[in-house]
């Protein structure tokens, strides 16, 4: 065991880090790919509406038939109507929502896991763990994430990316001092002078 000058060992802290930053990604990842489910839920709603208003009125033409002829009127109604079953069957068979929802499901227990590495890392870091409690609490974090992605659906390399762009780019994980501080009671603010 190598450790720095506090006689602490540094391969804990960086493996804590790590673990972090796994969970964290895994964690964003759901939620990305939740809000693509969630979104796709709507358009399969929203053309399955359409579709319906859509024979409804395809319905009168045919029954005024002034617009086309019979046989145009009833075709345009009988393609309507498969269109309808075709999205119907569709959302039976492709339950969107039900994913987006074991999606969040999944990232909130993650967020769990998240929040207490931080409070690891933190605890590592300011030194007041042991390194033998350190580490059972790391063992207990590891098979609690383990127990959470064995629930876990798969996810799409797209969710991976838009969660890539946000935690890397937009940075939705973090917040800057003056941004923690406007959103903190005066009393616990530590840059008061600056907000």
């Amino acid at each position: 065991m190598i450790n720095d000058d506090a006689g602490r060992d540094r391969y804990l802290l960086a493996q804590g880090r790590e673990a972090f930053g796994r969970v964290a990604y895994t964690h964003k990842t759901h939620e990305k790919q939740a809000d693509i489910c969630f979104t796709k839920h709507r358009w399969q709603q929203g053309v399955l509406i359409a579709l319906t208003a859509v024979s409804s009125g395809t319905f009168l033409v045919a029954v005024v038939s002034q617009l086309a002829s019979t046989t145009t009127t009833s075709l345009i109604t009988a393609t309507v109507a498969v269109l309808v079953t075709w999205v119907t069957l569709g959302a039976k068979t492709f339950r969107f929502h039900e994913e987006a929802e074991a999606h969040r499901d999944i990232a909130s227990r993650l967020w769990d896991v998240r929040e207490s590495y931080v409070s690891l890392i933190a605890d590592l870091m300011s030194g007041e763990i042991a390194d033998v409690d350190a580490r059972a609490r790391r063992d207990e974090l590891q098979e609690t994430t383990r127990a959470v992605y064995s629930f876990a659906p798969r996810t799409t390399p797209k969710a991976y990316g838009r969660a890539q762009k946000g935690l890397k780019f937009n940075e939705e994980l973090t917040f800057s001092s003056r941004e923690l501080d406007l959103l903190l009671p005066e009393a616990l603010r530590l840059n008061e002078g600056e907000v």
